[in-house]
């Protein structure tokens, strides 16, 4: 799986701006598998990883999230899953 994000013209991950960002919402949402959150698109667990899980929702789309501009003008991002 190709994790790098170059550009986001070909929308091959939407939303997604930046690897950082990419790194961030994987992070959270792999988080949440871990604590027992259903997968968005079917997945043996037992055969693949949250991080992998997490990315390939992130990938097709199905985790929403938004990002929020802080009062120091550094951006947060807030999974809203």
């Amino acid at each position: 799986m190709e994790i790098f994000v170059q550009n986001n013209d070909n929308d091959e991950w939407p939303g997604i701006v930046s690897r950082f960002q990419l790194v961030i919402l994987a992070g959270l949402r792999s988080k949440q598998l871990l604590r027992g959150a259903t997968p968005r698109i079917a997945a043996d667990r037992l055969k693949r990883r949250n991080t992998s899980i997490a990315l390939e929702e992130l990938k097709r789309g199905v985790i929403p999230f938004k990002a929020i501009e802080q009062q120091n003008k550094q951006i947060a991002i807030e999974a809203l899953v």
